[in-house]
């Protein structure tokens, strides 16, 4: 199965997440701020990441560039799982060339069928 990366600083987000991913059969790590984040996607390579964008140490937006310069993780799909203004998360994806999003709160069907579409398409 798949191995996805979560960076989210809430625990409770997280935990409703991880139990999601995990009925799937993922393997699921998570991050709780974007420079263990960024640290944890080069050392293990997620063959998806779910990012936050309001991290306590760096926005989302900085820590998707860094991702996205990372050569390891060329290809790897980001997902933003947020709860910022849905239009500015559209602005967001579309500006820093990421691979979705859902705005928070959003429902259990709509991020499984968004991971597996994003898993099917990688």
């Amino acid at each position: 199965m798949a191995r996805i990366l979560y960076v989210e600083d809430i625990e409770d987000n997280m935990l409703l997440v991880q139990k999601i991913v995990a009925s799937r059969g993922h393997e699921f790590l998570w991050a709780r701020n974007a420079e263990k984040g960024l640290e944890m996607a080069i050392a293990s390579r997620p063959d998806l990441i779910l990012l936050d964008l309001g991290l306590p140490d760096m926005d989302g937006q900085t820590l998707s560039i860094l991702l996205r310069k990372e050569p390891s993780l060329q290809g790897v799909p980001i997902l933003v799982l947020t709860a910022w203004p849905e239009e500015v998360v559209r602005q967001t994806v579309q500006a820093y060339q990421l691979n979705g999003y859902l705005c928070k709160p959003f429902s259990m069907a709509d991020l499984l069928k968004s991971i597996e579409a994003l898993l099917a398409a990688n």
